[in-house]
């Protein structure tokens, strides 16, 4: 089977890796699509900069993002290639998944709680409303307890402060 996996330099991306190699010890056929996608910059840094200069920039950070998942399944053995796209990454991702005939799209996040989601809408959830292709994602980690209690309160508290000032 052929898989996308699409890679940030976040650990939790790398976590769909460790399913392929165990796919792999098990004798299963496996090929890999690693995939990074690198944002537009703001028209205002594109406009003060050179073309080859933001192209340098972008395949430097994409290199260095995806060094992780290259070495692990090249130790295990995994056939794979590694492509750079560069835009909207759930858009980037579904297109490249559909250029190139992949099986499965498999994503690793990290666990966060749902205000965070509700303010930065999951890439994942992005990717599945764009394809048919199955979407597999893969959770790591716990909420971070600044996240899941100290924000909330902090934002409950400001809001207390400017209903008490009018």
């Amino acid at each position: 089977m052929k898989y996308l996996i699409p890679v940030n330099s976040s650990r939790a991306a790398l976590i769909p890796i460790g399913g392929l190699e165990a796919a792999a010890c098990r004798g299963a056929d496996v090929e890999a699509v690693v995939l990074n996608v690198q944002p537009r910059l703001n028209r205002h840094v594109s406009r003060f900069t050179h073309k080859a200069d933001r192209e340098s920039f972008r395949l430097e950070r994409s290199r260095a993002a995806m060094a992780g998942a290259i070495e692990r399944l090249a130790r295990a053995g995994i056939p794979h290639r590694a492509l750079t796209e560069v835009g909207v990454p759930a858009v980037r991702i579904a297109a490249v998944a559909e250029a190139e005939g992949v099986d499965e799209i498999l994503i690793g996040v990290a666990r966060h709680p749902r205000w965070v989601r509700w303010l930065n809408p999951s890439i994942a959830d992005g990717v599945a409303a764009r394809t048919d292709i199955p979407v597999a994602v893969t959770a790591h980690g716990e909420e971070s307890p600044f996240e899941r209690y100290v924000v909330p309160v902090g934002i409950a508290g400001l809001a207390a402060l400017l209903l008490v000032a009018d």
